[in-house]
């Protein structure tokens, strides 16, 4: 079953009313939170780490952006990693978590048989969180889904153009606005699985 991730965003969504978001979307079978915090500070990002850990469900992973070190000090399920980031010794060495990996637009030398438990391969759609970045191309998404499993297309995806992505092979969608800004967060999230999975 392809499943739907949860991007943070506290400038959209405070961290008290994502932590919400989470615990409703987590009774529904949510298995991913990545929290992608680049503004907050250290003592805020360890609170909202702390808090969501005890207040989701049970067999929810929580993916911290960037930071291996607060990452194993918290006990989170893994870290999530961008495109440019140099894998390092310690990276491909450390055995206590996960790890993921945003593609973009640097996909030509990569390893299929490496580290990663999945892979954010976009923008598909345009999206305001990247806003000047040009979508990946139909070519590109077609050779990435060939040779790679764990692809989770990311970028601009909600319930009006989410069925556009059932002609590839892929593994799940990750999404932050169209979940963040819903009037009913739990129909979106509901929405959006069954339209992955081909069952609407």
């Amino acid at each position: 079953m392809k499943n739907v991730t949860l991007i943070t965003n506290t400038n959209i969504l405070d961290i008290e009313g994502t932590i919400k978001l989470s615990i409703k979307l987590s009774r529904l079978g949510l298995k991913r939170i990545q929290i992608r915090e680049k503004k907050l500070n250290i003592n805020k990002l360890i609170y909202f780490i702390e808090k969501m850990k005890d207040s989701i469900e049970e067999g929810c992973e929580i993916f911290l952006n960037g930071n291996i070190d607060l990452a194993i000090e918290h006990k989170v399920s893994g870290v999530h990693f961008s495109e440019n980031t140099i894998i390092t010794k310690k990276i491909i060495s450390e055995k206590r978590i996960l790890f993921g990996r945003s593609l973009h637009q640097n996909t030509k030398d990569l390893n299929p048989n490496n580290i990663f438990s999945y892979f954010h391969v976009g923008p598909v759609f345009h999206t305001l969180t990247h806003p000047g970045e040009p979508t990946i191309t139909n070519e590109k998404i077609i050779n990435l889904t060939k040779n790679l499993d764990k692809i989770i297309f990311v970028g601009g995806i909600n319930t009006k153009n989410a069925h556009k992505l059932l002609k590839y092979n892929f593994g799940g969608i990750a999404v932050m606005r169209d979940l963040l800004l819903s009037k009913n967060p739990e129909n979106t999230f509901l929405n959006l699985e069954e339209i992955i999975n081909g069952k609407k």
